[in-house]
């Protein structure tokens, strides 16, 4: 694993390539984390593609672990900027020496949510999207819709008082810049969630997006609830969708839940991400 340092924004975006293990398998990931959580989360996962001959890279979004300034309060970047930017000098970076592999961004979480929004786009050949959901309180199950909506309450009110999200004292996440955590809460309260406040080309760029897409979700993730990942998945219409929904039973564990499909308890799932790369991509 090496280091990277690039420029996103004007904001200094640093990342971690991973160095396939012997001949390429032909396929090159860049993994796009869940909110507030650092690429080290990722680092497992990663180690054990690069052993099968994928490239991986990972990165923190502006503003979150080795990405985030020395001081968060008064730290410019937002969401959308996480996609347009943050995401778009990913993909030049692992464009330049692709060579012959297919290049596959996987997003957790709001990293699937935000894919659409690069201008780079064009440059990939499929998506996979781990518990990747709206976060519109009305579209959750009851009773965990009113815990939704006193969420983003608190973290609107939390941050404005604090000046950027505290997660780190909270000991939740990491910390997160001020306009990440008000356009998140206000993504929540908005029934399109960030679809309410993109613009129309941007809109029109997930309609026509037409790639492999391959989604998990889990029985017992409670925070993307089944009917949220639909909904997320229908926002991509035109991409070839394998829909994987899956039960801590059918894979032999107690519990998957939000983050599970990321640790070492999970290899057979990334086995069978491998088998549908083969198949579908």
């Amino acid at each position: 694993m090496q280091k990277i340092f690039l420029n996103s924004a004007g904001n200094q975006l640093v990342g971690c390539e991973y160095i396939p293990k012997g001949a390429s398998a032909g396929f090159s990931f860049i993994i796009n984390a869940a909110t507030g959580t650092k690429q080290h989360y990722y680092r497992h996962f990663a180690n054990y593609m690069a052993k099968k001959g994928i490239r991986v890279l990972t990165y923190d979004y502006s503003g979150i672990g080795e990405s985030a300034p020395p001081k968060m309060k008064g730290f410019q970047t937002n969401m959308m900027q996480w996609g347009k930017s943050d995401m778009t000098t990913m993909i030049n970076y692992a464009s330049t020496d692709l060579g012959t592999d297919k290049l596959i961004l996987i997003g957790q979480s709001v990293g699937g949510q935000i894919a659409g929004l690069t201008p780079a786009i064009h440059q990939v050949d499929g998506l996979i999207n781990v518990a990747s959901q709206t976060g519109y309180w009305k579209i959750w199950p009851q009773p965990l819709r009113y815990g939704l909506w006193v969420n983003w309450q608190l973290l609107t009110l939390l941050t404005n008082v604090v000046g950027y999200f505290p997660g780190k004292r909270l000991g939740i996440m990491e910390d997160l810049p001020k306009e990440v955590a008000l356009e998140w809460a206000k993504w929540g309260r908005s029934p399109n969630y960030l679809f309410d406040f993109m613009s129309k080309e941007d809109q029109q760029t997930y309609q026509e997006l037409s790639l492999p897409l391959l989604s998990y979700s889990f029985s017992d993730d409670t925070t993307a609830p089944r009917a949220s990942v639909v909904w997320l998945n229908q926002k991509y219409p035109n991409c070839k969708l394998i829909d994987k929904y899956i039960k801590p039973t059918d894979i032999g564990v107690k519990h998957i839940g939000h983050f599970g499909f990321f640790r070492k308890s999970c290899t057979i799932l990334w086995e069978d991400l491998l088998t549908e790369l083969t198949n579908n991509f």
